[in-house]
């Protein structure tokens, strides 16, 4: 008698493997045949799972969005400085960060001129927008930045800023490093917050 699989166990599995090959290799690289292969399965392993390529990229990119959300809430429960920790936890520091920045980048670039997915992604992004935004009101009320600023603008400011330095630093990691990234997010902080 075969044993028996966790189908949740089991996608999840499947959707690592499918995020490792798409950074490893890009999206163009995925296929049933080599998502078995990291798993030393066979390819009806994939199918039994996912209908298609798009339903199982869809679910590999909200996979990512929920850890990166996680690790955030994470971070900003145990800090002082709630607005630093979010920012530092969207930047890609480690394997982990990177490897879900690198599926982003490629599921941007499949978002090009499909307005399910630009959907998607705008709509990740506009939540991460109202998350700093909060914390940047908090900032305000608690006296640590002007109440000159406008905190929709610096986050979205901050947001861009992220997401270019991010991208960079998945094509140009040398130049772009982690100590990199933390120095030009807390030197942003800095110049918004005078005392």
């Amino acid at each position: 008698m075969p044993a028996k699989v966790d189908a949740d166990d089991r996608r999840r599995q499947l959707v690592l493997a499918a995020a490792e090959l798409i950074a490893d290799e890009g999206i163009n690289a995925l296929t049933n045949a080599k998502i078995a292969k990291r798993l030393s399965g066979s390819t009806t392993m994939v199918t039994h799972y996912f209908r298609s390529k798009r339903e199982l990229v869809l679910d590999t990119y909200q996979t990512m969005a929920s850890r990166s959300r996680a690790r955030l809430e994470q971070a900003m429960r145990g800090s002082s400085d709630p607005l630093a920790a979010c920012l530092h936890a969207l930047l890609p520091l480690d394997d982990q960060t990177r490897l879900e920045w690198r599926v982003w980048l490629a599921y941007q670039g499949m978002s090009v001129g499909d307005p399910e997915l630009t959907r998607i992604w705008a709509s990740r992004a506009a939540s991460a927008v109202d998350r700093i935004t909060r914390l940047i009101e908090a900032d305000i009320e608690a006296e640590r930045m002007p109440s000159s600023i406008d905190p929709a603008m610096e986050s979205d400011r901050l947001f861009a800023l992220i997401q270019g330095m991010s991208f960079q630093s998945i094509v140009d990691p040398k130049r772009w490093s982690p100590v990199y990234l933390r120095r030009i997010i807390d030197t942003e902080l800095l110049r918004q917050r005078p005392g």
